[in-house]
């Protein structure tokens, strides 16, 4: 039996004890990020095939909120629209897009990773402060910290 040591007691607490963190994708961060990042193609990407606006080419898509709403709507019974195989990043944005972007808790989607998609073949093993920089440090899906968000 492995017990805990006094530092990993300090860190559970201490992330126990914060005031809950929130996240979402951020249309706004998507067009700040280094090179800017286009929503509506980052969405696109990720249309599942019963989505309707499959049959019109991306170019004429202009609204990341209605294909965001058409993700949630067509992909939640896509049974392998997010599987365990995925980055931790993709699948934290795929489940963000299946809420239809409602801010979710740090510690919640942490509960997803390790308890959802960890897999014995792909362990995913994060504290919350993991996590914390992986959403923080992002660059490429938009996530951005919300404030104010309530459970």
């Amino acid at each position: 039996m492995i017990l805990p040591t006094p530092a990993a007691s300090q860190e559970t607490e201490s992330e126990q004890e914060e005031t809950p963190l929130y996240y979402r994708i951020s249309f706004a961060r998507l067009e700040e990020l280094e090179p800017p990042r286009d929503a509506v193609t980052l969405l696109a990407a990720r249309r599942p095939l019963a989505a309707p606006s499959r049959v019109q080419a991306d170019h004429e898509l202009d609204n990341p909120q209605a294909l965001l709403e058409e993700i949630a709507d067509f992909a939640a019974g896509e049974e392998d629209f997010i599987h365990s195989n995925l980055p931790v990043q993709e699948i934290i944005f795929r489940t963000l897009l299946l809420r239809r972007n409602e801010p979710m808790a740090l510690k919640d989607l942490r509960q997803e990773l390790t308890e959802r998609w960890s897999a014995p073949d792909r362990p995913i093993n994060l504290t919350l402060k993991s996590l914390r920089l992986i959403l923080d440090g992002d660059h490429y899906y938009g996530f951005a910290q919300e404030e104010g968000a309530a459970e």
